[in-house]
């Protein structure tokens, strides 16, 4: 199994494992899932840089998170 992230507006919203083979459709409202490339360094709230290729955490709950 890979760990997946659920990307909406750039956060992490969620992180499931899934072998990336079989049928899957995350069930909820959501961007984008990618496989996580750092392994398991990335963690929902998370924010996803996508031009520089890099996540970063926040100190604090951002004000634009979007809602679950």
């Amino acid at each position: 199994m890979k760990r997946w992230l659920i990307l909406k507006a750039n956060y992490v919203i969620d992180v499931i494992l899934w072998d990336g083979l079989t049928s899957y459709t995350y069930p909820f409202p959501h961007d984008t899932m990618m496989e996580d490339p750092t392994g398991e360094a990335v963690g929902i709230g998370d924010w996803y840089e996508s031009t520089e290729g890099v996540y970063y955490r926040p100190l604090e709950t951002p004000p634009d998170f979007p809602p679950a």
